[in-house]
């Protein structure tokens, strides 16, 4: 690999070592993103040194997350608003786990109850309870609580809505019903979640095999000694609104909040 005066690389070297292009690099260097160890005045020629070339790879890093450049020149020289900076990068954070996450959902195969560790997030909810003695009684109170959450004018449309089972009796079904809301609904039917570390079984199947899910994670909690802080959750991911009748392709999150 040429070098110029022994330290530092030609632009062509850059280009080949980073996957770059000519043109990207004259923007970083436009941008005030980024200035070469040596600019030769006369010919235009640039070099670059090591510290350039770490430079290029915190950036393009930084791209690859999501942020504009504006928003990388920001982040690197507007110390006024650290906050601000933060917050995009926490919000970029969510972004990823959300595909980090659906990725795992759509890797979930009939049968496979494997356990991962998650997060569950903070969430205000519009939560109703009740005791029914079949799926399908608790998949229709489910349905009436959505209505009347959208009827709030309040319901959230980032949140996934979820059951939790409030007892662990086999002969009936005794659960809350809750759907995410926006902060400033005010209610008594107003619940709020708070963000938890958890266990989880991306299940795949009918809701009448879910308990196959719950049994498995009561089973590895209690062989591990893990102290759980909540009842058992069905996070409703996918389901009768994009897989209509096709029960076996449902994908639910069974989720144990974990200390």
């Amino acid at each position: 690999m040429e070098k110029y005066d022994g330290n530092l690389f030609k632009i062509g070297d850059v280009i080949k070592i980073m996957g770059i292009t000519r043109k990207t690099l004259l923007v970083y260097e436009e941008k005030g993103l980024l200035t070469p160890a040596v600019k030769d005045e006369e010919s235009g020629y640039r070099y670059y040194s090591a510290d350039n070339m770490t430079q290029i790879r915190s950036i393009r890093s930084l791209q690859q997350l999501g942020l504009t450049l504006k928003e990388v020149e920001e982040y690197y020289y507007d110390t006024d608003n650290i906050d601000v900076h933060l917050a995009r990068l926490m919000e970029l954070r969510t972004s990823l786990d959300k595909n980090i996450q659906m990725l795992q959902v759509r890797s979930a195969k009939q049968g496979d109850l494997t356990i991962r560790k998650t997060v569950l997030p903070r969430q205000v909810c519009f939560c109703r309870r009740y005791e029914c003695d079949s799926v399908e009684k608790a998949a229709n109170y489910l349905r009436d609580t959505y209505i009347a959450a959208a009827h709030t004018g309040k319901m959230s449309v980032h949140g996934r809505m979820f059951t939790v089972r409030m007892s662990d009796s086999t002969e009936k079904l005794d659960i809350m019903c809750c759907i995410p809301v926006e902060d400033s609904f005010n209610s008594d039917e107003r619940l709020e979640f708070a963000e938890t570390p958890a266990l989880c079984i991306y299940y795949r199947g009918p809701y009448e095999g879910i308990t196959n899910a719950i049994y498995a994670l009561m089973k590895y909690v209690k062989e591990n000694n893990i102290e759980t802080t909540g009842g058992f959750r069905s996070v409703y991911l996918e389901g009768p609104p994009n897989r209509g009748k096709k029960s076996e392709d449902y994908i639910t999150q069974v989720a144990v909040p974990i200390k």
